[in-house]
C-alpha cells in the first residue's frame, strides 16, 4: 500500500477487505496490536471505525472492526455536512437541473486543467502522473498494471461522495473525464455510491474497431 499516514491506511485496508480482527490488521499494517487499537480508539471517536462482538468458540468474545456506514461522508471533506444539505435542497426545490449543468462545466474545467498539467508527460506516463495528481486530490488512488497496456485504478476515498450519491452524472463524467485526458477506454465497475468500498476503473488501450 501506498506510503499514507497509519490511520488512514487502517481505513483503506477496512474499506478493501472488510471486517478485521485486530491481529489481521496488525499483520495487514505491519504494526503492533496495541499500536492498532491506539489508531482504532482515536478513529472511533471521530465515528469512522465501529467495533462488532463476535463469540468465540468457547464463549469468550472478541471483536472484529469495520468502517461505519457515516465514514463516506465523513472522509469526504471538512464541509459534508453543508454540502450535503445543499445538494438536498437544489433536488427539494426542483433545481437539479443546475446541480447537473454545473457538474457538467465544472469537469469541463477539470478535463482542461488537468490536460494542461499533463501536456509535458509521454503517453506511458500520463497515467502515473494523473495517479499523483488525485492524490493531492484526496483521492487515495492504487494503479496496478494488469498487462497489455491496460491497468486498473482504485480510488478508495471519494471527495465528491455527497454529490454523486444523488447525481450520478458525476461518476459518468469522471470516467469520461479519465478516457479524455489518458487517450484510452475507462470502464467504471465499482462505484462507492453504489455499496462497494472503492470505486474502480478499467483502463485499456482503444480498440481498433476497423
Amino acid at each position: 500500500m501506498q506510503e499514507y499516514p497509519t490511520e488512514t491506511k487502517l481505513i483503506l485496508v477496512l474499506k478493501e477487505k472488510g471486517q478485521r480482527s485486530l491481529q489481521d490488521l496488525s499483520h495487514d499494517l505491519g504494526i503492533s496490536k496495541m499500536g492498532v487499537l491506539n489508531h482504532i480508539k482515536h478513529l472511533e471517536s471521530r465515528g469512522l471505525v465501529r467495533r462488532i462482538q463476535k463469540k468465540g468458540r468457547v464463549g469468550r468474545p472478541y471483536y472484529l472492526f469495520a468502517v461505519t456506514e457515516d465514514s463516506k461522508e465523513n472522509l469526504a471533506n471538512s464541509n459534508a455536512w453543508m454540502l450535503q444539505n445543499l445538494v438536498g435542497y437544489l433536488r427539494e426545490t426542483g433545481h437539479s437541473d443546475l446541480m447537473e449543468q454545473f457538474l457538467r462545466d465544472r469537469y469541463e474545467q477539470i478535463r482542461i486543467d488537468y490536460e494542461k498539467r499533463l501536456s509535458h508527460v509521454g503517453k506511458d506516463q500520463k497515467i502515473q502522473e494523473l495517479v499523483r495528481m488525485r492524490e493531492d486530490e484526496s483521492y487515495f488512488p492504487v494503479l496496478r498494471d494488469i498487462g497489455h497496456d491496460s491497468f486498473d485504478l482504485q480510488e478508495f476515498n471519494c471527495p465528491i461522495y455527497q454529490i454523486s450519491r444523488y447525481f450520478g452524472i458525476a461518476c459518468n463524467l469522471e470516467t469520461s473525464l479519465f478516457s479524455s485526458v489518458l487517450d484510452m477506454d475507462v470502464e467504471s465497475t465499482h462505484r462507492q455510491v453504489d455499496g462497494h468500498g472503492v470505486c474502480r476503473f478499467l483502463i485499456r488501450p482503444h480498440v481498433d474497431k476497423d
